[in-house]
């Protein structure tokens, strides 16, 4: 019999990888954007070095970017690190800095405590050239302007998937665009995994097939999630007959 197949849009980390390959599964992951990485900005860098500074992260790899160039930052005991996830957290880690993460990964749960942190000190945030949240939006409502940094740049990656698969794993309502933009429509019956309201919205939006939303943002909680949920959908008896009053 022949294993059910998993699409995942996007590169997971070694952990996951490894329980992946421990299940009855097939999968196979399709990066969906390109990412390349700004080199920092020193004239800026030098104005807050010895200033107070909170610095604000909501991807992994603005995360990773900071733990790359955290000794052009200087002050450190100066500057504290807000993120939004547990994988942000564990990454940002290495820069030796404080780092604060609210119980909810989420950009309203993120700017509340923020704001209940903040004291005049400046607010830098740094992220990719596309936005994927209302982040600043939500900062400045609270009286508070950060500055932004782009310290990576999102090219969609062009792919066209000649395969079907029995469930679709997305992280973000900009890696389902992409996908389509690519050509690419999931099967009828592949079962759609979205994490988060927003992901799962734009899935809602774009594909007539069955929308699974995750509150488990953490990566490897998420996969589980999904594979959990597909097996117990292949599981079910398919209904062959009328449906009547």
């Amino acid at each position: 019999m022949e294993l059910p197949s998993v699409f995942i849009g996007g590169s997971l980390s070694e952990k996951t990888r490894q329980w992946l390959n421990s299940q009855p599964v097939r999968f196979i992951e399709q990066p969906m954007f390109r990412i390349q990485f700004r080199k920092p900005q020193t004239e800026l860098l030098k104005s807050i070095r010895n200033e107070p500074v909170s610095l604000v992260v909501t991807s992994s790899y603005a995360a990773r970017w900071l733990v790359r160039f955290r000794n052009q930052f200087g002050a450190v005991s100066k500057h504290e690190i807000f993120c939004q996830s547990a994988k942000q957290e564990s990454i940002l880690k290495e820069t030796g800095l404080k780092v604060h993460r609210p119980t909810d990964p989420n950009i309203f749960s993120l700017s509340e405590l923020i704001v209940r942190h903040h004291s005049d000190q400046k607010v830098v945030y740094l992220r990719g050239n596309k936005p994927l949240n209302d982040l600043y939006e939500q900062l400045f409502n609270h009286g508070i302007q950060p500055v932004e940094i782009e310290v990576y740049k999102n090219t969609p990656i062009e792919k066209w998937l000649n395969q079907t698969f029995d469930a679709y794993l997305f992280f973000t309502p900009k890696s389902i665009e992409a996908y389509k933009a690519s050509g690419n429509f999931p099967a009828p019956k592949g079962q759609i995994m979205a994490v988060g309201n927003n992901t799962a919205m734009m899935a809602w939006k774009i594909f007539p097939n069955e929308v699974n939303v995750s509150s488990e943002r953490e990566e490897l909680s998420f996969v589980k999630f999904s594979i959990g949920r597909m097996q117990k959908k292949l599981s079910e008896p398919e209904f062959k007959g009328m449906v009547t009053d």
